[in-house]
């Protein structure tokens, strides 16, 4: 009984020792202590960028978009992050995740995340680099002539059925904005896909949706009015033309470019 007790008192010292020595030794107790975040990204260069970019659509381009334009996910081409834009709190968010929201934690090495922070930021200023050849006086013209106001607004002018123009020329490089008027349906943001209404008196509704439940379902239509209809009335619901804009591939090619500028001119408060 003796050799017993003595044991178990041996393994209780030893146990209490170990545990004497953990703040110490972190290592005993299986601890292991995170490097510091740096304050600034050590991966910017162009192959960083572009390797970023490819991890980007992997990763992140189904909650925020090919373009980082948002959908599931925040809006990233504004250059404005809740969560902090500096590169270590970008970084974080990448690395960790958002405690309370969809955005998990990215599950690749820490130089990927890097990579990832750096085209990140570079989202929020893609047109600042370039020059647009085209007049953008000459452009603003075929703007007002082409009825773009009507879904578009540019700061406090214009419609919601588009996405707004005020800063669009900072945050959208040329290629961008030129292929948004020839095929504007290879890429649009989930918050602007057309639906339209077909409903059991033969009407079809066209706009884009803002709601839809087992009851009812919410559009504002192509004349920018607020619509609800029961889905008791409705026949179909239909989402093959995902565009409300128009193509504009037959354009005189210099009206097409002076847009184009005129729209890249649009840098918003830097």
């Amino acid at each position: 009984m003796r050799h017993v007790i003595w044991i178990w008192c041996s393994a209780a010292v030893m146990t209490v020792g170990l545990a004497a020595q953990a703040p110490q030794n972190p290592a005993l107790a299986g601890a292991t202590t995170a490097a510091p975040i740096p304050e600034t990204n050590p991966f910017t260069s162009e192959s960083d960028i572009r390797a970023g970019e490819a991890l980007f659509q992997t990763h992140c381009s189904y909650c925020h978009g090919s373009f980082g334009e948002g959908g599931r996910g925040a809006d990233l081409t504004a250059g404005i992050y809740r969560h902090g834009g500096r590169d270590a709190e970008l970084y974080a968010s990448v690395r960790n995740g958002i405690p309370g929201t969809e955005m998990a934690p990215v599950r690749v090495s820490d130089d990927d995340v890097w990579k990832m922070v750096a085209f990140v930021k570079g989202l929020g200023s893609k047109g600042l680099l370039e020059k647009a050849p085209g007049d953008p006086a000459a452009g603003r013209l075929v703007y007002q002539k082409s009825g773009c106001a009507t879904c578009h607004r540019i700061e406090s002018d214009g419609g919601n059925l588009g996405p707004e123009l005020t800063d669009i020329g900072r945050r959208r490089g040329l290629k961008f904005l030129a292929d948004s008027l020839v095929t504007p349906e290879a890429d649009i943001a989930v918050t602007y896909r057309a639906v339209q209404v077909v409903l059991k008196s033969g009407q079809t509704v066209t706009g884009m949706r803002l709601n839809r439940d087992d009851l009812s379902i919410q559009l504002r239509d192509s004349r920018d009015n607020l619509r609800s209809f029961l889905m008791q009335n409705v026949e179909t619901v239909r989402y093959d033309k995902p565009s409300l804009m128009p193509a504009y591939a037959s354009m005189n090619p210099t009206d097409r470019e002076n847009l184009i500028a005129y729209l890249h001119s649009l840098k918003g408060a830097l």
